[in-house]
């Protein structure tokens, strides 16, 4: 998943949330908060970056195999906030990040290491050789979003986030 399609279904996800589950109104700040927070997992990918130095993106962007997207990691950030009282917090945490977990097993052809510290072996739903060839950077995610099973959730989830926003911000 893009970034794009990681923040609008934070946004979708803390709408549902708020409405749903903590009978609220979301607000403007929670939005935008979520959409970063949706976005956090992939901060990874910066050290990644660095890590590659000048082949930034001539090779795979080995983010996805850090502990830093892993369940475990993210149960354990959410736990944390329980624990120190913030429990509305936590719930939008857990959920936005477990999400955008979800979202990164989607249709790739590395998934997230979802069985952490016991495997790295890394799971995806619906994988695909997205990186054969030697596509990387703007190649990659051109072949990414092409495909259908990748490309309607994206836009769907981008055009809901943007639409819920609109509307809460109006």
């Amino acid at each position: 998943m893009t970034p794009s399609g990681h923040a609008g279904a934070s946004i979708v996800a803390a709408y549902i949330i708020e409405r749903c589950i903590f009978k609220s109104e979301a607000t403007p700040v929670t939005l935008g908060l979520s959409a970063l927070v949706g976005l956090l997992p992939d901060l990874d990918g910066l050290a990644a970056l660095a890590a590659n130095r000048g082949r930034a993106f001539r090779t795979k962007l080995r983010h996805h195999e850090f502990v830093t997207h892993t369940p475990l990691f993210y149960g354990v950030l959410t736990l944390i906030l329980w624990q120190v009282g913030l429990v509305h917090e936590a719930a939008l945490f857990g959920v936005l990040t477990l999400g955008h977990l979800l979202l990164d097993s989607w249709g790739t052809d590395d998934g997230i290491m979802w069985l952490w510290p016991l495997s790295r072996r890394q799971f995806g739903l619906f994988p695909r050789k997205l990186h054969s060839g030697g596509a990387h950077g703007l190649r990659f995610y051109k072949r990414h979003v092409r495909c259908r099973r990748v490309f309607v959730p994206e836009v769907v989830l981008l055009v809901s986030g943007s639409l819920l926003a609109f509307h809460v911000l109006v």
